[in-house]
């Protein structure tokens, strides 16, 4: 995803294939959902489940795909600084739906474990922000999480 990320940080615009979009989108994606997970600095049994269960079923994966998604997914969140370049790449590529389903994801990991922390929210406040989403879509999609309703 490194790569992938240079590519569109650069001025110079390189051809990039729609597999490679695709694949440095999911990571993305993985990235703050791994973020969700460690925001609070205890990582439960049952958000690393919800974690694995949310990317399988987004974005159909076998389980050998699922297991480099989230090595790579975990290396980038360990090297990330700033949320912005993660985030202006789901904006260059995700529709509004899109987003809103990230930030949905993000809220399903917090409730995963039973407990909302403060640290949490405010992660998922920061990258809904990011993504341009009202702040009652952020709302919206944390009372879907609380009451359990799931795509």
């Amino acid at each position: 995803m490194r790569k992938i990320l240079l590519k569109f940080l650069t001025i110079e615009r390189i051809e990039t294939s729609p597999v490679d979009i695709e694949h440095a989108l999911q990571v993305a994606t993985a990235v703050l959902l791994v973020e969700v997970t460690r925001a609070d600095f205890i990582v439960d049994a049952s958000e690393k489940l919800k974690l694995r269960e949310l990317l399988e079923r987004q974005f159909d994966l076998s389980e050998q795909e699922l297991e480099a998604l989230l090595e790579e997914a975990e290396l980038d969140a360990d090297r990330m600084v700033s949320l912005q370049h993660v985030t202006r790449l789901l904006n260059e590529h995700y529709d509004h739906a899109m987003k809103v389903r990230v930030v949905e994801m993000m809220w399903q990991l917090v409730y995963a474990d039973g407990e909302k922390d403060h640290y949490e929210e405010h992660l998922i406040r920061q990258v809904a922000d990011l993504l341009y989403l009202s702040h009652g879509e952020f709302i919206q999609a944390r009372h879907k999480a609380e009451v359990g309703i799931d795509r």
